[in-house]
């Protein structure tokens, strides 16, 4: 059931890229064009959908949010020492250590989350969102 459902949404992932292929290529999107979609995507988008993501009552299961962000942060820690030591090993440049580190997560794991779980879990996958922002701007940021 799941499998079927998770099949669905990865089907919708690439009907949408093909879509967004198609546009740039007949030309209706050029360079800054892209640049204004991500930046309405990073600045409005991402927020409004985290800020509705704790729209929820009080409830003590809320504190499975506390677990889920230490979990977040110890992974993301575990996740930084591999690529770093996988960045000196292949000579990689502080980019391409950036980008390994810092996915698009947020643009694949919430509708995933959605489908698969239900809008009620979208809450613990900000938890990991948040941590993973956070440490983007300010060590991401140091790291450029």
């Amino acid at each position: 059931m799941i499998t079927l459902q998770l099949l669905q949404q990865i089907i919708v992932f690439f009907l949408m890229m093909a879509c967004g292929y198609a546009v740039v290529k007949c030309g209706l999107i050029d360079a800054k064009s892209s640049k204004t979609l991500s930046v309405i995507c990073i600045y409005i988008i991402m927020p409004c959908v985290m800020i509705n993501a704790f729209q929820i009552e009080y409830s003590r299961s809320i504190n499975g949010l506390k677990l889920a962000g230490i979990a977040s942060l110890l992974l993301l820690i575990i996740l930084l020492l591999i690529v770093n030591l996988i960045g000196k090993l292949l000579n990689l440049s502080e980019v391409e250590i950036m980008s390994i580190y810092y996915s698009n997560s947020g643009n694949l794991v919430i509708p995933l989350v959605i489908v698969v779980l239900g809008e009620e879990w979208v809450i613990y996958a900000s938890a990991f969102l948040s941590v993973q922002m956070i440490l983007m701007w300010t060590h991401g940021q140091s790291l450029m």
